[in-house]
């Protein structure tokens, strides 16, 4: 092998560790947002728990709201932080996915251009990694959108039932009502959006680093994400599905 093949094979290489280093940033970003949407449970959690006082202590109805209220504004807000960081991490797998492409057509070049046999090798070698690789993008960029998804449902459920609880001529069981229902939609889609995270993590981290990632446990971790979603507001529309 020419030192000029040898050297192309080399920067390939490196294209290669640049997207596995890219997927790095993007699992440990979908770590710490799992870490965040276990918080927002808990704090749903909460607010179901303070918004159900609004039945069981009819004098301290109104307080009780107000602090309801208060906690889910600050729980939105907290969710549109969350719905960025999951969209970052699309972005991420997205440009991986960009780098893959390339790096395949360029491996594909490098293999018609010699018969060379350890030219042969270091390009399979290289094309063994970019399709692992791009198993990975394939399977984990859904589960990516999948979650800033369901985050998005989480957020504008929790903000239609604020709204709605505060329209004008609401009696307290109807004020409950909005309050709840809001909050258990948004404690579902957070629920889901956690387990597609966490699984999106779980797989880019096995395909990472343990050096093996097989189509058969790929699609294992993705098929509990292939049910249709449905739309926070309970209009009967149905969400996006992978």
């Amino acid at each position: 092998m020419s030192e000029q093949a040898r050297g192309i094979l080399q920067a390939v290489g490196r294209r290669l560790d640049d997207t596995r280093d890219l997927l790095d940033a993007a699992m440990e970003q979908a770590t710490a947002l799992e870490r965040s949407l276990r918080d927002h449970e808990d704090t749903v959690n909460d607010l179901r728990w303070d918004a159900a006082k609004i039945l069981l202590d009819p004098n301290s109805s109104r307080s009780t709201l107000r602090a309801v209220q208060a906690g889910a504004e600050q729980l939105t807000e907290q969710l549109r932080h969350s719905t960025h960081a999951a969209a970052t991490i699309h972005d991420k797998l997205e440009a991986a996915g960009q780098h893959l492409r390339h790096t395949d057509r360029l491996i594909g070049a490098l293999g018609a251009a010699s018969t060379d046999p350890a030219h042969a090798t270091g390009v399979a070698i290289l094309s063994s990694r970019a399709e692992r690789l791009t198993t990975l993008v394939e399977i984990a960029k859904p589960l990516a959108d999948r979650a800033r998804q369901q985050l998005g449902y989480a957020h504008d459920a929790l903000e239609y039932g604020v709204t709605s609880s505060t329209e004008p001529g609401r009696d307290q069981l109807q004020m409950f009502w909005s309050l709840d229902r809001g909050v258990f939609d948004t404690a579902r889609e957070l629920a889901r959006a956690r387990n597609s995270t966490r699984d999106g993590a779980e797989l880019t981290e096995h395909a990472i680093h343990s050096g093996a990632l097989t189509g058969a446990h790929a699609r294992s971790m993705l098929r509990p994400h292939l049910r249709p979603a449905t739309s926070p507001t309970g209009d009967g529309l149905s969400g996006p599905t992978i």
